[in-house]
């Protein structure tokens, strides 16, 4: 399993995502990306004005869960779970 994060909303520059990332604590890689190309490429069904959003990609890479809110651990462990029961 991988996590990336993909900063959509800090427009005052790349500094400002690092600063993010710090201030967090994130370990795992982070893409800044304020125009949203990464998330057309997921799929146009998404909105891409929605902050947070969280998906699940399954082995293919195709989106297997989506969460247009802030989703809680418990929740991404059983969607994490039954994803990777189905491969």
């Amino acid at each position: 399993m991988q996590f990336l994060g993909i900063n959509v909303r800090e427009t005052a520059g790349d500094d400002a995502a690092r600063d993010f990332i710090s201030s967090f604590g994130l370990t795992f890689p982070s893409i800044y990306d304020p125009p949203g190309r990464t998330l057309l490429a997921i799929g146009e069904q998404y909105p891409t004005t929605v902050v947070p959003m969280t998906f699940v990609l399954d082995r293919q890479h195709r989106v297997a869960a989506s969460y247009l809110t802030t989703v809680n651990e418990q929740e991404l462990e059983d969607t994490i779970d039954k994803v990777v029961g189905e491969g």
